[in-house]
Parts: structure tokens; C-alpha cells; sequence
């Protein structure tokens, strides 16, 4: 998934207001509550799970990550689009309020292609929070647009040492396998991607050329 794209899809998150209620409820004029969302993740309605998945986006926690990822799976395109938007929406703060502005900026100089000063932006959030694997994931994304593919891999491995779940972080470091010459590892990696989203863009292609690239080192 592309920067753009990323920083799109966090500014749908962090941007919406307060999910509406469905006129009726005692709620109607209250941000439906963490505890509330998960309760509707569950409903038979479909607005009500969007809603649900949505607010999640905002108020969700690292905790919420595998109901997000459910929802993945889900049938309907809507419910996938939203879950994934609030994974993102969730991956993408930490709640610190000296960090996630720092990032932010870090984000921002990614986007502008000034690499050097991206990558010292995300150096100075991970020597305060070495704990936040998006931080790592980024700065991976740097050093591939670097052509460093050895130290993006570092990167991307340590980010999903944090967040096993990352499928961004597992595409990225099939890429690098890929890049590298380790065809068999990059398409461990990119099925393990899409078995957790099986929906990601340009995945399938980087698998299949992952697979004819293993197959061609097997003869």
C-alpha cells in the first residue's frame, strides 16, 4: 500500500466525528463508547457493524486489533473497507502526545521524498517509544525508497517482532526477500499477508512472481 494512500486512509480515521446512533437509542447524542462498538461488531444489522467498526478507528485499542481483523473475512466490501481503515486508524497513534505529532511530521517528509530527514524523525520516535512497530514500519518504507533493501528488512522484521498481525509490514518484507534473492521466504511472507487481508492491492501479483522466481531457483 502505497504512502498516499496510508496517509489517506488515517486522515478518514482521525478526521470523522463521532459515529451516529440510530435515532431512538438513549445514546443518540453521545460518541458511542470502546465497550459499545464491540458489543455491535456482533449485530445482524450492517450499518450497525459499520458504525461499530468505524468508531473503533477512533477509540479502539491494540487489544481490538484481532476483531478488526475478523472482519476482514467479512462478505460485505463495505465492513472490509471500514475494518481495515480502523486497523490503520489504530496502528497509527500511540497516545502520546509528544510522540504521535513527531510522527506525524516523520509521515509528512516521507510523503515529500526528504528521506534523510524522515528517517531522523522516525529514529527520534523510536528512541522514545521503541515499543511503536509503526514507527519501525516506516522507517522501513524509507530505506526501501532508499534502495536499502538489507536495512528496510531489519526494519520490517522488527516491526512484526512488535505486531505479528502487521500485513503491511510482512508485504514489505517480501519485497525485500524478494529483492534480495530469497524467493522461497517472500512468498512465505506475502501468504501470510493475505491470509490475514486477503484483499491487499498488488499482493497476488508479488506472490506469483515470488513463486516463479522460487520454482526457477529450484531447476
Amino acid at each position: 500500500m502505497s504512502f498516499a494512500l496510508h496517509s489517506l486512509l488515517v486522515a478518514v480515521i482521525l478526521g470523522t466525528t463521532a459515529v451516529s446512533i440510530p435515532a431512538g437509542a438513549a445514546d443518540d447524542w453521545r460518541p458511542m463508547s470502546r465497550a459499545k462498538a464491540l458489543e455491535r461488531t456482533t449485530s445482524t444489522q450492517i450499518e450497525q457493524r459499520r458504525q461499530a467498526y468505524a468508531r473503533l478507528g477512533e477509540v479502539g485499542t491494540m487489544d481490538d486489533i484481532p476483531v478488526l481483523l475478523s472482519a476482514l473475512q467479512d462478505e460485505e466490501d463495505l465492513i472490509r473497507g471500514v475494518a481495515e481503515l480502523s486497523v490503520w486508524g489504530i496502528w497509527m497513534r500511540i497516545n502520546d502526545s509528544t510522540v504521535d505529532p513527531m510522527f506525524q511530521v516523520a509521515m509528512d517528509l516521507t510523503q515529500q521524498m526528504k528521506l534523510a530527514e524522515a528517517e531522523a524523525g522516525f529514529d527520534a520516535v523510536i528512541d522514545l517509544r521503541p515499543d511503536f512497530a509503526e514507527a519501525w514500519h516506516r522507517r522501513a518504507e524509507v530505506k526501501v525508497l532508499g534502495d536499502r533493501w538489507k536495512a528496510a528488512a531489519d526494519d520490517f522484521t522488527h516491526a512484526l517482532e512488535l505486531n505479528p498481525y502487521h500485513f503491511g509490514a510482512l508485504e514489505g518484507l517480501g519485497h525485500c526477500n524478494l529483492r534480495l534473492g530469497r524467493a522461497s521466504e517472500a512468498v512465505k511472507l506475502f501468504q501470510q499477508a493475505l491470509d490475514i487481508n486477503p484483499y491487499l492491492e498488488g499482493v497476488y501479483e508479488a506472490l506469483k512472481r515470488a513463486r516463479d522466481m522460487a520454482e526457477r531457483e529450484r531447476t
